[in-house]
């Protein structure tokens, strides 16, 4: 057999790379150096020691302004204060100030399709860390992924990114927003809730899947799943306050998506590392969300 140079076998590597990538997604490129970047010893967890939270948070207002995302609140920022100590992770004392962060992309109108996730986590106890891939620097690389995606185009729909504060003490940053809102809630005309999203080998649950106001655009997805094949199955669930689409489901059309089945490093566990998010379904789920918001561009 003819030895391979090192160039050339660096070349050869590199073409299966990118095959591979061509065959899987490209996507998943931005995405896994968001978790990774999200879900470095860096961030501190997301949690309040070291003020990993608002490292988190700085990191996502610059990459929306790199995306040319607007900013909403003041300067993407929206502040707030948790009302209770915790002497477990997340660690926090009463007083301390959070924020949520959160941009916008100007449709043809007013009316707006809303994408949420946390990206706070555990924090650190002691001398160990809670990185938090799965949970949630999976959900927030994702909703950031949508804002390069739809950015450099204008829809019908204006499109809002919020990335939240708190959830793991209580929803605290999302309940913020949903009862001192920076947009008009009541021009909502969906919003997207995406927490857990690494892995997904057995598909996509849709939490409040079945309340009036949400069963025919999830009867929409799942017929959209039908026919393209995107993810193994979607399931569908009531209403629960398991995540931060909760406080606006009671004021506008809200769901919650999470990924079934693994891969993924651990739950609310140190072993929830970026190496540990698997990536092997991200470009079918986040094709199947291109083609709902597709068609939702097309409704009235």
């Amino acid at each position: 057999m003819m030895q391979l140079t090192h160039k050339v076998w660096y070349s050869v590597l590199l073409l299966s790379l990118l095959t591979s990538l061509s065959a899987t997604g490209q996507d998943s490129i931005y995405v896994r150096r968001v978790i990774c970047d999200l879900s470095s010893p860096e961030m501190f967890g997301r949690g309040m020691q070291h003020r990993g939270d608002s490292i988190a948070a700085e990191y996502l207002r610059q990459e929306l302004r790199t995306l040319g995302v607007k900013p909403l609140g003041k300067d993407y920022f929206q502040y707030f204060y948790f009302p209770d100590t915790r002497t477990t992770p997340p660690i926090v004392e009463a007083g301390y100030q959070s924020q949520n962060v959160c941009g916008y992309i100007q449709g043809e109108m007013d009316s707006m399709i809303v994408f949420t996730a946390h990206y706070e986590h555990l924090g650190m106890h002691g001398d160990t860390i809670f990185f938090g891939a799965h949970d949630n620097a999976s959900g927030t690389a994702a909703v950031m992924d949508l804002a390069r995606i739809l950015s450099p185009k204008q829809g019908r729909y204006t499109y809002v990114f919020l990335f939240f504060g708190g959830e793991e003490s209580g929803l605290i940053g999302s309940a913020n927003f949903a009862y001192a809102p920076l947009i008009n809630l009541s021009k909502v005309k969906l919003l997207v809730n995406i927490d857990l999203f690494c892995g997904g080998d057995e598909g996509l649950m849709v939490v409040n899947a079945n309340a009036p106001e949400t069963k025919s655009y999830i009867d929409q997805l799942v017929r959209l799943n039908e026919e393209h094949q995107y993810a193994t199955k979607i399931g569908r669930r009531d209403n629960a306050a398991n995540s931060d689409h909760w406080f606006f489901s009671k004021q506008c059309p809200s769901v919650f998506i999470y990924t079934l089945g693994g891969p993924f490093g651990g739950y609310h566990s140190p072993t929830d590392t970026c190496e540990g998010c698997g990536l092997g379904n991200y470009y079918r789920h986040m094709s199947l969300i291109k083609s709902f918001i597709e068609q939702l561009e097309q409704l009235n």
